[in-house]
């Protein structure tokens, strides 16, 4: 019989990947929001991001932030961030009964240490299949930037496999991972399915409900067809096939515009994705805004009547929880997505949506359906926003994670 946990007592020691302060809503709705509302709180280890102030970074809600460097990039940067979080290991005190470590490999190896020689428990949080990722940037950038780049890229891609899948994965008290495909993909490295917890990503979705378009209506989208796409854009991703979509859907209509709330992470791939839009004679018909804050993108994507939400089928994204089909939905705005498994649930379970193929035919003929069909699509977005407020809320999801630190922490 599993001892029932005090959680009001559970407090994480928590190291992430991404620097502070905290920005992705699995992180800052999930821990800085809806878990502490059942007793779990969690302190922040990390850099500060570049351009934010430590005083931002501070301004979390659900718990203590220790800093120890900045952000950094390039090769040295790469090679710091472990020594950084290992000075951080001594802020852990007798209220952290768990570590827990997202996406930093190394770092998960020496909190690993750690937790055995201290007696805690230690979890993984793995968002995204990072090793897969170093490997394909590894083969994406090959020896455009020179030699020691690609030897750098290459030897944390071999690295990376050896010491996640080879020691790390198998060993951690508790792995979440992001989709049942990402849980079944890491069972077959080896690592036992009752010790993984999938954690799709959610929405707060009280807060997307909320959310209205702008009270003047941005005038590159007069007299325009809306399409949108929020997010990250990238090679891998084969983001230019947002543009070859836009090119086939303005063919029936030309009106179409597409608005890219979002940038590619890296400055040649950002270069690379320009460089797209102006190839294909686009520039007037695509406003790329770059990074925006949330506050500023949620009201652009209410000016749209659709939202696209691509996800190259293969493994490295068969095993991802796709945020923009959740996203899109929770905004009330119907979504056309391809065949991601996680995605397709999301798309047949709520009727929010369409989901087709990855090609620009069937892509096109889903956005025309939906544009050419106001009432239909306005029944998708009713759908889709219910849907996700019942089974994709952060509410929800906050009590499934909070049972599962209360199994593994009665252990």
């Amino acid at each position: 019989m599993v001892r029932v946990i005090e959680l009001a007592a559970l407090r994480i020691l928590f190291l992430m990947y991404d620097h502070l302060p905290a920005f992705r809503p699995d992180v800052a709705v999930l821990f800085g929001k809806e878990l502490p509302k059942l007793g779990i709180q969690s302190d922040l280890l990390g850099q500060l991001a570049s351009g934010r102030s430590v005083a931002e970074a501070h301004a979390w809600p659900a718990g203590q932030v220790f800093l120890h460097g900045r952000e950094r990039k390039g090769i040295l940067g790469h090679m710091l961030r472990p020594l950084l979080d290992v000075s951080l290991l001594w802020r852990v005190n007798s209220e952290h009964r768990l570590i827990q470590v997202r996406d930093k490999i190394r770092t998960g190896l020496i909190a690993l240490l750690y937790a055995r020689v201290s007696g805690r428990k230690m979890a993984y949080w793995m968002s995204f299949p990072f090793v897969e990722g170093f490997r394909i940037r590894h083969e994406e950038i090959g020896r455009r930037q020179g030699l020691l780049v690609w030897l750098v890229n290459g030897l944390r891609a071999v690295s990376a496999r050896s010491l996640y899948y080879g020691f790390l994965a198998a060993r951690v008290d508790h792995l979440f991972v992001q989709s049942d495909a990402m849980l079944e993909f890491m069972a077959g490295k080896g690592v036992a399915r009752a010790r993984m917890t999938a954690v799709p990503m959610g929405v707060d979705a009280a807060h997307f409900k909320n959310v209205c378009a702008p009270s003047v209506r941005p005038s590159l989208f007069e007299g325009r067809q809306v399409i949108a796409y929020l997010g990250v854009l990238s090679r891998s991703r084969k983001s230019e096939f947002l543009l070859d979509v836009l090119a086939a859907v303005r063919a029936s209509m030309p009106n179409a515009f597409l608005l890219l709330a979002g940038d590619a992470a890296s400055e040649d791939e950002q270069i690379w994705f320009r460089e797209q839009i102006a190839v294909r004679g686009l520039s007037d018909h695509v406003w790329l805004t770059g990074w925006l804050p949330q506050a500023q993108a949620l009201p652009l994507l209410k000016c749209a009547a659709l939202g696209l939400s691509p996800f190259p089928r293969d493994y490295l994204f068969d095993t991802n929880s796709p945020t923009k089909a959740i996203e899109y939905l929770a905004l009330g705005i119907p979504c056309v997505g391809n065949e991601n498994p996680d995605q397709r649930l999301v798309l047949e379970s709520s009727e929010g949506g369409l989901c087709v193929p990855m090609d620009v035919t069937s892509f096109r003929d889903a956005a025309l359906k939906l544009l050419s069909d106001p009432e239909y699509a306005k029944d998708c977005g009713v759908r889709g926003q219910a849907w996700v407020a019942q089974h994709r809320s952060y509410q929800a999801i906050a009590a499934k994670v909070a049972a599962v630190y209360q199994q593994l922490l009665a252990r």
